[in-house]
């Protein structure tokens, strides 16, 4: 009769584990599937974390940074505002943004700044991850651009080999 109590007891505790496990796995896709919301690219900088999430879509970033950016100005450097010469119209957009630095408080100048920095970073990250950028918009990891360099090397030995 204890034996049976026990089992019993047993099962309900199995039973009960393997439903947290299910609750918890269903959990993990769920937070995969809405980890970057695309309805929130016009209104967050969602692009700043996505250039240093590994799994992220190479498109999928582009698209959220251009969304965040369509209906603002985005931050434009000192020194290309300045060079802008030869035409009047850079010359009043020389001096709208010197005026627009010049109101700015302590606190708007030090989001300015982060934007400005985290635009130029973008910018840097697109450049860099352009050439590791599958059809899909996967980008590669680490680990499959150290194993393709490796394979361009045992081919390189080959090549050197046969040449001589």
């Amino acid at each position: 009769m204890f034996e049976y109590i026990i089992q019993n007891n047993q099962m309900r505790i199995l039973k009960l584990f393997f439903c947290f496990m299910l609750l918890l796995s269903l959990n993990a896709i769920k937070a995969q599937e809405t980890k970057y919301n695309p309805k929130e690219y016009s209104n967050q900088p969602m692009w700043i974390e996505m250039m240093d999430d590994s799994s992220v879509n190479y498109y999928e970033a582009l698209k959220a940074y251009e969304q965040y950016w369509q209906n603002r100005i985005r931050p434009q450097e000192e020194e290309d505002a300045i060079n802008e010469h030869g035409s009047r119209k850079a010359e009043r957009e020389r001096e709208k943004f010197e005026k627009k630095l010049a109101k700015m408080t302590p606190a708007e100048r030090t989001v300015f700044d982060r934007m400005k920095y985290e635009c130029k970073r973008f910018d840097n990250w697109k450049r860099e991850v352009k050439k590791f950028v599958q059809e899909d918009g996967h980008i590669l990891s680490y680990d499959q651009k150290l194993e393709i360099w490796n394979r361009q090397q045992v081919e390189m030995k080959k090549l050197n080999k046969s040449d001589k």
